[in-house]
């Protein structure tokens, strides 16, 4: 069960250490870090209680993360996605732009890269309004 007041992410990723090693990176007192090996249970996982952040691999088998992608923003707009892929091209990076990602990390990428990354993520998704629920 989450504790109140941490910050929810999700690694999708299809190579188990990849997971492991970006969250070990991100790991820290006020953030959970949970791991999808696919974009399915990805969708599962998301389903049963949403992320503030999602770092997604762009190919994986299956459910590509570009299709993740799409799925994902269907079901929420303002979900906050970060794409991630040894293959950066600028198709791929504007495509996923396009389609509502966050932004487009290319990997390698330095630990420091990815923790301000996901800071700005957090950040964007703090800026909302209190208090903006029906009032009554």
């Amino acid at each position: 069960m989450t504790k109140p007041g941490k910050h929810r992410i999700l690694v999708v990723d299809d190579e188990p250490t990849v997971c492991k090693s970006i969250r070990k990176v991100l790991v820290r007192e006020d953030c959970e870090v949970d791991m999808a090996l696919s974009g399915e249970e990805a969708l599962s996982k998301e389903a049963e209680q949403p992320y503030d952040v999602m770092i997604v691999d762009l190919k994986m088998p299956g459910l590509s993360g570009m299709d993740l992608l799409k799925l994902l923003k269907a079901r929420n707009p303002k979900a906050r996605i970060i794409m991630v892929t040894g293959y950066p091209t600028m198709r791929n990076t504007l495509q996923a732009m396009q389609l509502g990602a966050m932004d487009f990390l290319p990997k390698p990428f330095l630990p420091t890269t990815l923790r301000n990354l996901v800071a700005a993520a957090l950040e964007a998704g703090d800026d909302k309004p209190e208090g903006s629920g029906a009032s009554g």
